[in-house]
C-alpha cells in the first residue's frame, strides 16, 4: 500500500508539473512573466523539474495537514477515493484560470476579483469547505511566497508585482489549484472508485 500511494504521489506530481509547464509557456508567449536565462520556449531548464518538487511538496504538505486536523474541521470526502471525471473537471477549470491569467495579464485588478470571485462561488457549491478554504489558504500564500522568492533571486520577473515581486492575481491561481489537488489526491492516492 505504501508503495503504490508513493507512486501515486509521484504521478500527480508529473501531472500537474506537466501542464503547470505548458500553462507557463503561455506566461512567457504572453510576456506575464520572463526568464533571465531561457533555454527552451523562452523557459529556464529550472522550470519542469521545479514544478515537480512544487507539487511534491504541495501534496507531502496536504497530506499531513490533513492528518493533523481538529476532529471537527470535516475531511471525510477529501479523503476518500475519487474519479477521473472529477480530477479532469478541476484540472479543466485549474488550466483555463491559468490560460486566462496569460492572456488577461494586462488588467490584473480584474483577473483578481474574477479568480477570488469564482473561487468563492466553486467553495460555496463543494464539499469539505472548512478543509479546503484552509488548503486553498495554504497553497496561495506558500505559492506567492516561493514565487516571491524566486523573483527576489532574479530567476524570475512578472510583468505586473503588486506584492512581494509577483501579481496579486497569483493568489486566485493558487486557489483555483486547491480544488484540483484535492480530487488529484483522492484518485491517484487514496484511490480510485
Amino acid at each position: 500500500m505504501i508503495q503504490k500511494k508513493n507512486i501515486g504521489i509521484f504521478l500527480l506530481a508529473l501531472l500537474g508539473a506537466t501542464l503547470a509547464t505548458v500553462c507557463d509557456g503561455v506566461h512567457v508567449y504572453t510576456k506575464t512573466l520572463s526568464y533571465p536565462d531561457p533555454f527552451v520556449f523562452g523557459q529556464a531548464a529550472w522550470v519542469f523539474p521545479g514544478f515537480v518538487l512544487a507539487f511534491l511538496f504541495m501534496e507531502f504538505t496536504c497530506l499531513l495537514v490533513v492528518e493533523h486536523l481538529p476532529a471537527a474541521v470535516s475531511r471525510q470526502k477529501s479523503t476518500s477515493p475519487g474519479n477521473a471525471r472529477e480530477l479532469v473537471e478541476t484540472v479543466i477549470i485549474f488550466a483555463l484560470v491559468y490560460l486566462l491569467s496569460g492572456f488577461g495579464n494586462f488588467e490584473p485588478v480584474f483577473l483578481s476579483v474574477i479568480f477570488y470571485g469564482t473561487f468563492v462561488v466553486r467553495w460555496l457549491f463543494s464539499y469539505d469547505r472548512l478543509w479546503l478554504f484552509i488548503l486553498a489558504i495554504l497553497m496561495a500564500a506558500g505559492g506567492m511566497l516561493t514565487e516571491g522568492v524566486l523573483a527576489a533571486a532574479g530567476l524570475v520577473a512578472y510583468r505586473y508585482a503588486d506584492i512581494f515581486h509577483v501579481p496579486l492575481w497569483l493568489g486566485g491561481l493558487y486557489v483555483h489549484g486547491a480544488f484540483a489537488l484535492r480530487e488529484g489526491l483522492r484518485l491517484f492516492v487514496y484511490g480510485s472508485r
